[in-house]
């Protein structure tokens, strides 16, 4: 046979193998090619806010962030390169795990999927109401939740690279005094939830951990609780707080994928994996309507191809969700122990409720509420109900949490032409059957509005009052509503200098509640007054409707 016959025979032989490995390769499961779609499928996600980084093109699922409304975004090119390829389109809506859950639950059809860190906590709530209709999930990508420390601290503890580090070896630091971490809200965000788990689990000496073994490990677990100096409700939002000002804390729990963009930012910051293990986002992309089985497999296959798991590793610097794709570059590749979540509800609200009592930084919250003119009947019940789902009224799985706290100390003053200190009360243990935080919240529903508004005046008055009674150790805010522009009292300017001179070295987040007016003011005074906030470490809130008001509160306690 000629050379001619050969190169026919062997270009037909290629041919040949290509066409069979592609047909096989359609068929190799976790990395099927997805057939396209003949008709065009929606899928509605529920998503952590943590999934902006792949969802979103560049910054847009924040443009709502301090709003009550649920968080959308403009597509991100891997969003619109699935339609484009499989004519399956995402439309993500970001709201918490917990919130996500109550929505489900009352509404089956709000959402088609969901997309979180982890849908362990989801799935064991819907089962809690009945509803549990979860029943396929795919992991997209992976990455274990590790402590980013400060170098310079990492070299004093003598954690260098090649030295084993233990939860217990982390406590007892943290107990020293020697290590002081941000770490998000176990009620709100996963990253959080999965620390609280992973060191109590590490604490346990037969996983997974149980009700009954959540007292047994309270003194560990309350030791690494004590080095805790602040939270926040998303890991994006600690990440930026730590970011702001780096010296002031020496770690950051969160997701390795999070630390390794933190890393970028701030110098010289080492990530510490627990020897003994932790715990393990998987992202996992889960099926909510059934009806919708075909778009949610085809966009899963698709995803969960490798051109794409590696396109996703590069993107969000988290591990592939396929064990066969290598990470991306800077990505680790590490073997890192991973501990179980439990896998009980009443095990995990146990835990949930008992940080919150029992581990956690006392808080002190001073409320500076408006009663100017503008503050009719109707928004203070509204008021008054927000103040009601605080104390133990809001019986909901994501409201559950949210309550005041045992040992916190709350404090109300009212603000109008002038401010007056409404009353100041410790919360005891059950917050719904005590006699002072109630007969408070009895104060809060009778006030009426009459006067100006002079909130200035009322920021002064807190913080002088935290100034003069700092209370050590307790993780302090002040929460300031109005519903209307600064109309009388002292000036910004006037603030500024008390601020620059006496209250700034306090540490002390202003966050502002925006209610009606106020929340669609273009007036300068309020831009002025949102400035202030975000310059104290705290930030605004817009309730668009007095009916908000509630959930507004319970969203500020996740900083608290």
């Amino acid at each position: 046979m000629n050379r001619k016959g050969w190169t026919t025979v062997v270009a037909g032989g290629l041919v040949l193998v290509l066409l069979t490995w592609f047909a096989v390769a359609r068929l190799i499961p976790g990395d099927a090619w997805p057939d396209e779609l003949a008709d065009k499928a929606t899928l509605k996600i529920a998503a952590g806010s943590e999934l902006d980084d792949v969802l979103c093109a560049d910054g847009t699922s924040k443009a709502d962030e301090a709003s009550s409304t649920p968080v959308r975004c403009a597509p991100s090119d891997l969003v619109k390169q699935l339609e484009e390829e499989t004519n399956v389109e995402l439309k993500p809506e970001f709201i918490g795990t917990l919130e996500a859950a109550d929505a489900i639950a009352g509404d089956s059809d709000r959402y088609d999927a969901a997309w979180f860190a982890s849908d362990d906590y989801l799935r064991l709530a819907l089962a809690a109401k009945g509803t549990d209709d979860l029943t396929t999930s795919k992991p997209i990508m992976r990455s274990p939740v590790a402590l980013g420390v400060r170098h310079d601290v990492a070299a004093q503890l003598g954690w260098t690279e090649d030295t084993a580090v233990s939860w217990k070896e982390i406590a007892d630091r943290a107990g020293d005094g020697e290590l002081g971490f941000l770490m998000t809200s176990p009620a709100s965000s996963n990253s959080g939830l999965s620390t609280l788990a992973g060191v109590a689990t590490a604490f346990d000496d037969k996983p997974p951990l149980q009700s009954e073994d959540v007292g047994l490990v309270q003194d560990d677990v309350r030791q690494l609780f004590s080095g805790q100096l602040g939270r926040a409700a998303s890991s994006g939002w600690l990440s930026d707080k730590f970011r702001e000002n780096p010296t002031a804390y020496d770690a950051i729990f969160n997701y390795e994928s999070e630390l390794l963009a933190l890393a970028k930012q701030v110098e010289d910051l080492d990530i510490v994996y627990p020897s003994d293990g932790t715990t393990e986002a998987t992202y996992p992309l889960t099926l909510v309507d059934p009806g919708k089985q075909k778009a949610y497999e085809t966009a899963v296959a698709w995803l969960r191809t490798a051109d794409v798991q590696r396109d996703l590793s590069e993107k969000s610097q988290r591990r592939p969700g396929r064990s066969d794709v290598k990470p991306s570059k800077g990505v680790p590749d590490n073997d890192v122990k991973t501990l179980p979540l439990p896998d009980d509800l009443g095990t995990i609200d146990e835990l949930i409720f008992t940080y919150f009592d029992e581990f956690a930084p006392k808080t002190r919250t001073t409320y500076l509420l408006d009663t100017s003119a503008s503050m009719d009947d109707l928004k203070m019940n509204r008021l008054r109900r927000a103040f009601e789902g605080l104390v133990g009224d809001n019986t909901s799985i994501s409201g559950q949490f949210k309550r005041f706290r045992k040992g916190e100390r709350l404090t109300v003053y009212t603000y109008a032409d002038e401010v007056a200190l409404l009353g100041s009360v410790v919360v005891k243990d059950r917050s719904e059957s005590d006699e002072a935080l109630g007969a408070l919240i009895d104060g809060v529903g009778d006030l009426s509005g009459d006067g100006g508004t002079a909130y200035y005046d009322a920021i002064d008055a807190a913080y002088a009052d935290l100034l003069k009674a700092p209370e050590e150790g307790a993780t302090r805010s002040i929460v300031l509503m109005t519903d209307g522009e600064q109309n009388g009292g002292q000036s910004y300017t006037q603030l500024k200098k008390k601020y620059e001179a006496d209250y700034r070295a306090l540490g002390v987040p202003l966050y502002v509640v925006l209610v009606g007016d106020a929340a669609a003011s273009t007036d300068p005074s309020i831009e002025q007054l949102v400035g202030f906030a975000e310059e104290t470490g705290g930030r605004d809130v817009v309730a668009k409707e007095t009916d908000d008001l509630r959930k507004i509160f319970q969203e500020i306690r996740d900083y608290q």
